[in-house]
């Protein structure tokens, strides 16, 4: 029963054991877990752009050489555009755009798309598998090497395939099947309610964000020129060594890389700014076109008088670090004793809070972030082997803090960085890390001395919004053009007729009918042709003209007065009777006839009539045959009286 109880025993505090070991393991895994390897770069800003901030829930100011890291969500006001760089691969965010880094590390990369266009250049097969691109419609893969384009829409998502091969699936698992698009191929895809997901596939329509795309891709080229054989093309920055620099052979160091154009005092870590990131911590941004791989791969050396960089062993995927320097100073560093250097005020010492320097080839670069053993030695590049296989009598300094002038620091807030003195030649107190975010960043001004000047763009540089206003102004214009083709519709709709022109004829005026309302607009019309083809419209019959109305229709079919009328009637016509009626024939077809000719007789109006009115006339003539003629007193008025009431 004892033994029972003690089993039992054992076998609760075991159980607990193994509880608290396994509580260890996933509390202590985050703390030794290694930050991203890698890391993007801005290699150029025109506009505004902006880059979140997630600790103080803000947007900051985006600047060339600011290290992109994952997690990180930019944004590019109106007439603006970012070009980024990672490793061997280019991205392009356009203008009124959102991109977020949901992941950027070794061996993937997704990239989120909120709104707006990215452009996306992919130099190695390492990458085309690396790489996505996600939208609120599905994800986009590319399965070449290429210039490919993925724009997110208000209304769905649109790929383009410049150059190579894309894929796209559906974010709703089963809906579709993957959509290919071939080099010189664009597909928009989008969700509908009833219908599931929708694709329209077509040929490349060119835009002012396309054609930047191609420049952009054409004028970097494939490859990182002469400074491959030296570096990896993986290595963040290094498309910009060739252009800014030489390389050489130091006895002492290997291959080295010397910049141009650099100032007699200019020093590393010195011409610049720190920028907090969530990954990695402080983090330094320089001035120079150049300064993104030199200070944040490799180490510095003093050769020759000059400075120059030393990448040291080849390696096909570097480590990224923040900034390869050593810390000195301290937070008791200004009251006295705690550091050997400072600056004399008054007779009182005054020495800074933090300096830096930066690192020589045998020096260890020690994080001050989370990290794990194996880190420090992938970021380190092998340098213990270096430092063990150092020569006897080797005269090189083993830091760089030996260096005059290498140790750069922030006077206080609002100061410029500049060199640390030294007092009696001692050098300074060096920090195992570097300083937390409140510490440097009290030091830190709140606004750049010198804020960099932000690149505005050209005017011939073409952009997203010049192609909608085209598109808007290209939809007005064919709209107008639609409107001009109804316009002769729009003039022959009815008017109301002037009372004018039949009253000094037919006496009293009477309410106007549908016929005198078709024909007055065109008597007013000069061109002919538009006469003629009104009377070949009444000639065959064709009731699709203008005269839609079944009754006067009707009407127009007994052209037979008209012909007999003129003959009998010709005598009887007066001077002051031909003034009033225009033109005369209107009086002679109104007249009526004393007898109707056989049907066969009957024949259409002749064709040399230029104007309308002896057309629209006959319908006057039998509307109003019941009233008196005026000063024709013809004999048989009651003959015409009897006729009309027995029609």
């Amino acid at each position: 029963m004892v033994s029972a109880t003690m089993q039992k025993i054992l076998t609760g505090r075991l159980i607990w054991l193994i509880s608290l070991l396994g509580w260890f393991v996933a509390f202590s895994a985050p703390a030794l877990a290694d930050p991203p390897a890698r890391a993007g770069r801005v290699a150029e800003v025109v506009g505004d752009a902006w880059l979140f901030d997630a600790e103080n829930k803000e947007w900051t100011r985006v600047t060339r050489n600011q290290t992109v890291a994952e997690g990180d969500r930019l944004r590019t006001d109106e007439r603006s555009r970012i070009s980024l760089r990672v490793g061997s691969s280019s991205l392009w965010l356009d203008e009124r755009s959102d991109l977020e880094f949901t992941q950027l590390d070794e061996g993937r990369v997704l990239l989120s798309l909120d709104k707006g266009d990215l452009g996306l250049r992919l130099r190695s097969q390492e990458a085309v598998s690396e790489y996505k691109v996600q939208t609120r419609e599905g994800m986009a893969y590319a399965e070449r090497e290429g210039l490919y384009r993925v724009e997110q829409l208000d209304r769905g998502s649109r790929a383009f395939a410049l150059q190579g091969r894309l894929r796209f699936e559906s974010s709703h698992a089963g809906d579709s099947a993957p959509v290919w698009l071939q080099d010189g191929e664009q597909a928009e895809f989008w969700w509908g309610s009833l219908t599931g997901a929708r694709t329209e596939r077509q040929r490349l329509v060119g835009d002012g964000f396309t054609d930047w795309l191609q420049a952009q891709s054409r004028a970097e080229g494939d490859n990182i020129g002469s400074s491959q054989r030296y570096v990896s093309p993986e290595m963040t920055g290094a498309e910009e060594l060739d252009r800014h620099g030489r390389w050489e052979q130091a006895p002492d160091y290997g291959n080295v890389w010397i910049p141009n154009q650099v100032g007699p005092d200019w020093t590393p870590y010195r011409y610049g700014r720190w920028a907090w990131t969530s990954q990695w911590g402080w983090s330094w941004v320089d001035d120079a076109p150049w300064g993104f791989a030199p200070f944040h791969y490799g180490r510095w050396v003093n050769w020759g008088g000059r400075w120059c960089w030393s990448p040291g062993q080849y390696v096909a995927r570097p480590v990224y670090a923040p900034a390869l320097v050593g810390w000195v100073g301290g937070p008791g560093s200004g009251s006295g004793g705690s550091i050997s250097i400072g600056i004399s005020i008054g007779g009182r010492a005054n020495p800074p809070a933090y300096g830096w320097y930066p690192l020589a080839p045998r020096e260890l670069y020690a994080p001050g972030y989370r990290h794990s053993p194996g880190y420090v030695q992938r970021i380190n590049n092998d340098r213990n082997r270096d430092r063990d296989r150092d020569r006897a009598g080797d005269q090189r300094p083993r830091s760089n803090r030996e260096v005059g002038g290498a140790i750069s620091y922030l006077p206080g807030q609002g100061g410029a960085v500049r060199p640390m003195p030294v007092v009696d030649g001692r050098p300074a107190r060096a920090l195992p890390a570097p300083p937390a975010r409140a510490e440097l960043g009290a030091l830190l001004p709140s606004r750049p001395v010198a804020p960099p000047a932000i690149q505005r763009p050209s005017a011939d540089m073409p952009w997203r919004s010049d192609n909608l206003g085209r598109r808007d102004r290209e939809r007005e214009a064919e709209r107008g053009a639609r409107d001009q083709t109804r316009e002769p519709a729009r003039d022959r709709q009815p008017a109301p007729a002037p009372q004018s022109l039949g009253s000094p004829i037919m006496g009293p005026a009477r309410p106007a009918v549908a016929p005198e309302i078709r024909v007055e607009p065109q008597q007013q019309r000069p061109p002919e042709r538009v006469n003629e083809q009104r009377n070949d419209r009444i000639d065959r019959g064709d009731h699709n003209g203008i005269n839609r109305a079944p009754g006067p229709e009707r009407q127009f079919e007994r052209p037979v007065e008209r012909q007999v009328e003129r003959q009998p009637e010709r005598p009887q016509e007066r001077g002051p009777e031909r003034q009033v009626e225009r033109p005369p024939e209107r009086v002679r077809a109104a007249e009526p006839t004393n007898r109707q000719p056989p049907p066969e007789l009957r024949a259409p109006p002749p064709q040399a009539q230029p104007q309308p009115q002896p057309q629209a006339q006959p319908q006057r003539a039998e509307e109003n045959r019941g009233q008196p003629r005026g000063r024709q007193d013809q004999p048989g008025r009651g003959d015409r009286r009897e006729r009309e009431n027995e029609r």
